[in-house]
């Protein structure tokens, strides 16, 4: 848990979640913390209690990969956004040979890269915002052309940095005087940005989990509705402030309205060769009755109230069936990947 992103802080509430969860009985879960400056927070021993004090050891990566080889008989990453939630963790994970739950280095990566995530929603069908997608070197050499291509998209619009989850990095532009300000603010953060047409509507999201009793095949939970309190959309102080939204699920829509959001999160979650879990979040132009998909996360949010969690319990999975699930499911896939499975 942990890790160097702008998600550390939700990660390791998220890692503590998990971590409380895991059934004694048959598990013993060690915590490992990466901190803010990557270096690695080991416990002194397997059983210590989960803050960090200073007995625990800071390391380097490869002391800490030694340390997963030689403990660990299953990684449960809980790494949100950059080096734990893009393939970077995963794709150490699977050279090392140790097991992980959740998807592997390839999904982890194109689901973590939302300009490529968009080209495989459209190539499974799936509606999602247009959008312009630039680097640095393209702003650098022709800044007139790339604000030609966004102003057709038109205002509002929403600029996000390519790489980041919990909303980081993410602003919406409602005015065209402050379009240049937010380029030149988020460009930075990541080396290239991601510019899509702002959607109007009602904000959704569609769990996936593969339950090993299924044979693993992927099954959407029932669809939570987000209703931001306190932003104009589900923004990091909505998802993560106390009462920011209102999440309602099972979502007070028709069955066949909830079919189609869950169609769309499978169509993702196997569209991008995601394994174990996924969340895909959906916007609904209820006025032209257009479904369309924003991202897709693979590690999603796992306190207690996140949505994923949520979802499951609508479902009849309660916090810690859900984890205890996740980990059988990783156990049955081993240290491959969900074709090699």
């Amino acid at each position: 848990m942990g890790g160097k992103s702008g998600e550390h802080s939700v990660s390791l509430r998220s890692g503590r979640g998990v971590y409380l969860a895991l059934d004694r009985a048959r598990y013993n879960p060690i915590p490992v913390i990466i901190g803010e400056d990557g270096l690695w927070l080991l416990p002194p021993a397997d059983d210590c209690p989960l803050e960090p004090d200073q007995s625990w050891r800071r390391c380097n990566l490869a002391e800490g990969l030694a340390f997963l080889q030689a403990k660990a008989g299953l990684v449960f990453p809980v790494m949100h956004g950059a080096n734990g939630e893009d393939g970077t963790m995963q794709g150490m994970l699977q050279l090392a040979g140790l097991p992980f739950v959740g998807s592997d280095c390839g999904a982890s990566a194109l689901a973590m890269n939302k300009p490529r995530t968009k080209d495989v929603y459209r190539c499974a069908g799936l509606a999602t915002p247009p959008g312009v997608w630039f680097t640095s070197a393209d702003w650098r050499c022709d800044s007139f052309r790339i604000l030609q291509d966004i102003t057709a998209l038109g205002i509002p619009c929403v600029v996000k940095t390519c790489r980041s989850g919990s909303s980081v990095g993410v602003s919406i532009v409602r005015e065209a005087s402050a379009l240049l300000t937010i380029i030149e603010e988020l460009l930075p953060l990541s080396g290239d940005l991601l510019v899509e047409g702002f959607v109007k509507g009602r904000e959704f999201t569609c769990g996936v989990i593969e339950d090993p009793r299924d044979g693993l095949a992927p099954r959407a939970l029932p669809i939570v509705e987000i209703r931001p309190r306190v932003s104009s959309w589900f923004d990091f102080k909505a998802k993560y402030q106390a009462d920011g939204s209102d999440e309602l699920c099972p979502a007070p829509i028709p069955p066949a309205l909830a079919q189609r959001f869950q169609e769309a999160g499978l169509a993702a979650h196997k569209f991008l060769g995601c394994r174990g879990m996924s969340r895909t979040d959906i916007i609904w132009n209820e006025a032209e009755d257009r479904v369309e998909v924003i991202e897709t996360n693979t590690i999603p949010g796992f306190t207690e109230a996140s949505l994923l969690p949520k979802a499951a319990a609508a479902a009849g999975l309660d916090y810690a069936a859900l984890v205890n699930l996740l980990v059988a499911a990783a156990l049955k896939y081993g240290s491959g990947s969900a074709a090699e499975a």
